[in-house]
């Protein structure tokens, strides 16, 4: 549990330093925009960070990597979707979260990799029940 809160918290806390470092945005984001965008952070965000575990031999490499079957399921997402297409604000919010993963390395140790192993694994048991 205390792992879990940690992950959100680290994605929490890496959202509000990209808003921070970002200004004030341009453009005011509907519910479903700054939804897509918050699935991007968290569901992309996970995937960057096993993969970056992964890379840093914490965790056991993907094949294929955690963030290339998020990329499939998002596309397979995409092709289903009937209304608006959120896609944009999806790949908005993983690209921020990446940044952020990118220039906080040294944040993913052992432990925090552990961490981040178990919430993919929930995410991936997540996927296959649909």
């Amino acid at each position: 549990m205390k792992q879990t809160i940690a992950i959100v918290a680290l994605a929490g806390l890496m959202s509000g330093i990209a808003a921070a470092g970002e200004g004030v945005m341009s453009v005011t984001l509907n519910t479903e925009q700054a939804q897509a965008r918050q699935f991007g952070i968290y569901f992309g965000g996970t995937a960057s960070q096993y993969d970056l575990c992964a890379k840093k031999g914490f965790l056991t490499r993907g094949n294929p990597s955690a963030e290339e079957t998020v990329k499939s399921l998002l596309e397979q997402t995409r092709a289903l979707n009937q209304g608006p297409d959120q896609s944009a604000y999806v790949q908005e919010g993983w690209d921020m979260i990446k940044r952020e993963i990118a220039d906080n390395e040294s944040f993913f140790t052992q432990d925090k990799c552990a961490a981040v192993g178990k919430e993919w694994a929930k995410m991936l048991a997540g996927m296959r029940k649909k």
